[in-house]
């Protein structure tokens, strides 16, 4: 025995669950059930070891570009059937954030808390009390989130589970489908030329350097492509072989929806920008999910993320700032807008907010380094048009709250002349470059008169009730006002129409035509000979406006169906436009299927769509066809609100008084578009 000091003491790699519990040594190794089961007589079972298996934060995996971004979105195609393109597959993208560098290395989960939060100062006074312990809190609001709380290390798995889960079905639906490559650029093309400069809530380059690497979100690129296909003109629609316009705009609106429903992006930015694109969608009266649905949503998490406080934030880089004050403002326009057309109250309110107006600074872009003839350059004329547009819808909040409050029955004449003042101020401090007749491109005739047509419809809304219920017989100051901004519109819609530009227009052009257009009704009305021949002229340039938009926008047709069903015959009858083309009556209600070069708007009785919004939904191309059949696409019966024959009764239902239009209904009509 004398090598016993140097014998080592051997030990089991590995005990059953009844040594376990009671600590002794076993042998299940060498035989199973062990000798201390088998003298217990019990189950000698073997338990499953939790080495290395608890969960661990683990570094993101770094993005690794790829070379061609179209190679792998070739792997798998599918037909679909009535659209033409092969929409192709995109390999998910990496979980992390993509707007700027800065915030994909410092990312931290963070609770956003007002002033009013009796959390704040608690944690005002622990900063005091403890300094070290106060400066891990980086901003004055914003508090990071335990880690403990924190969804990366708690119901990981669960979450991870329902995430694959929610990706096989939304893959097998076809929400990570696209369009082929060329399409694509089309479109994508398309929201830089026309959207990007109105609504600039993208950072262009990081956007360009995302989609060339592949590691774009699924949400923004399908709202973007739903942007893009409501935008472009109609000869690159028809080089995308989508059969009608309104079928591919749902379809991609529905696989975005889908998206967002399963509540795929995790990154807040990434959602509240697409959240903003799905906003232009425009269903009926009878459905939940409309522009101002879309949009309070949008609102709501943008102020869950504190930015109507950002004055208050520290920000990574100047970078984040700017993108972060583009987003806000371009929420603020259209919350005013919006507001102001449906007549609801805006969801934002001046003394909420904590925000510093939008400066040209702010909207200038960084340089793409890509594909420029996709993503586009940045032109002199689009830094000054969000900034200039902010300015006014500010003072279209003023108006609002000043003449239209519920509270506030009777319009103030000095609050009247005050606003009128802030409207000639900013009027006589708009920059050189889009002021009327200085466009020297398309772009700049396009964002000048979008610019012009917004300010008109100031001086429409602030002198409209003059106008509607003058002091006098007669036309006279200051309701004379609200008819000449009218004639300045039609002028803006003329020249945009001139150059195929009105479609390009964003949605608030609808409100500012159709504006224009009651204006110009009401005093044809009223007035006689010559000029009422030029307000009949000018409500047609309106109506041919709105029907322009009706390619880009679907447009509140029932709302046109009773503004026309306010008009007596002689006045409805005149504002018609010419109808060259007569469908026959026995294809009313049927979906065509011709080009849109040949296709014929026709109008139908029933002028509701049944948008699947409920139900399950397959969002694959094949099944999109199918259930597009059954949509009454807004293009499909729209023509007939202008296209009347001699018996129009069918349009009007039983034939209208010949009373004068009333005044009341159509200031009322105003509030829905």
């Amino acid at each position: 025995m004398a090598d016993s000091p140097h014998r080592t003491r051997s030990r089991a790699r590995q005990a059953c669950l009844h040594c376990n519990r009671r600590r002794i040594k076993c042998n299940v190794l060498s035989q199973r059930p062990c000798d201390n089961c088998i003298s217990q007589n019990v189950p000698c079972e073997l338990g499953v070891s939790k080495r290395g298996k608890y969960p661990r934060k683990k570094p993101p995996a770094p993005i690794t570009p790829r070379s061609e971004f179209d190679t792998p979105l070739a792997d798998a195609t599918q037909s679909a059937r009535g659209e033409g393109p092969l929409p192709q597959r995109i390999p998910m993208a990496p979980r992390t954030p993509w707007i700027t560098p800065e915030s994909a290395s410092s990312a931290q989960p963070t609770v956003f808390l007002g002033e009013s939060s009796p959390l704040t100062c608690v944690i005002d006074e622990g900063r005091r009390s403890s300094p070290d312990k106060g400066s891990a809190l980086k901003t004055r609001l914003h508090y990071a989130i335990p880690e403990r709380l924190d969804l990366t290390s708690a119901r990981d798995d669960a979450m991870r589970a329902h995430k694959a889960q929610m990706e096989s079905q939304l893959s097998s639906a076809g929400a990570f489908s696209y369009p082929p490559l060329d399409t694509r650029e089309t479109l994508l093309k398309a929201y830089f030329d026309w959207f990007h400069p109105c609504f600039p809530i993208l950072d262009r380059a990081a956007v360009e350097q995302s989609y060339s690497q592949g590691t774009i979100s699924p949400l923004l690129l399908q709202s973007m492509l739903f942007i893009g296909v409501s935008l472009c003109t109609d000869d690159e629609f028809a080089r995308t072989n989508f059969a009608i316009r309104y079928h591919a705009k749902f379809l991609f609106y529905s696989r975005a929806k889908a998206l967002y429903d399963a509540d795929w992006e995790t990154n807040k930015t990434v959602k509240l920008q697409s959240i903003f694109m799905l906003s232009f969608w425009r269903g009926g009266p009878s459905e939940e999910r409309d522009t101002w649905s879309w949009l309070g949503v949008a609102i709501s998490l943008a102020q869950k993320r504190g930015m109507h406080m950002m004055s208050k934030f520290s920000f990574h880089s100047p970078r984040e700032a700017k993108l972060w004050k583009r987003i806000w403002w371009a929420l603020y326009i259209r919350d005013q807008q919006s507001a102001a057309a449906l007549g609801l109250p805006p969801r934002i309110r001046d003394e909420d907010c904590a925000v510093a107006i939008l400066q040209p600074d702010d909207v200038w872009d960084d340089e793409v380094a890509g594909e420029k003839h996709i993503f586009g350059t940045q032109c002199a004329t689009e830094v000054p048009y969000p900034v200039e547009m902010a300015k006014l819808a500010r003072i279209l909040h003023n108006i609002v709250s000043s003449q239209y409050l519920p509270v506030h029955p009777t319009r103030e004449t000095s609050s009247r002349a005050a606003l009128c003042q802030q409207i000639c101020d900013w009027e006589a401090q708009i920059p050189e470059e889009l002021k009327l007749d200085r466009g020297t491109t398309p772009k700049a005739t396009f964002l000048a008169g979008l610019l012009h047509m917004t300010y008109n419809n100031l001086y429409i809304l602030l002198y409209r009730s003059s106008f509607l219920y003058p002091p006098h017989e007669g036309l006279e100051q200051p309701g004379q006002a609200a008819l000449d901004a009218a004639t300045r519109s039609t002028r803006i819609i003329e020249d945009m129409l001139s150059h195929n530009l009105v479609q390009h227009g964003p949605t608030h052009l609808i409100t500012h035509a159709f504006s224009t257009l009651c204006i110009h009704t009401i005093h044809c009305r009223r007035a006689s000979g010559t000029t009422r021949k030029l307000a009949e002229h000018r409500a047609r340039l309106c109506l041919l406006g709105l029907q322009e938009l009706q390619k880009s926008w679907d447009l509140e047709n029932w709302v046109l169906d009773l503004f026309f069903r306010c008009l007596d015959d002689c006045t409805a009858r005149n504002l018609r436009l010419p109808d060259h083309t007569h469908p026959g009556t026995d294809a009313r209600h049927s979906v065509s299927n011709e080009t849109p070069e040949t296709y014929t708007p026709r109008y139908s009785d029933d002028i509701t769509t049944n948008h699947p919004t409920d139900a399950p939904l397959d969002l694959s191309p094949q099944a999109a066809s199918v259930a597009q059949a059954d949509l009454s696409a807004p293009s499909e019966w729209f023509g007939g609100l202008f296209n009347f024959t001699d018996d129009y009764t069918d349009v009007l239902g039983t034939a209208p008084s010949q009373e004068p239009s009333n005044l009341q209904n159509l200031e009322f009509l105003y509030r829905f578009l």
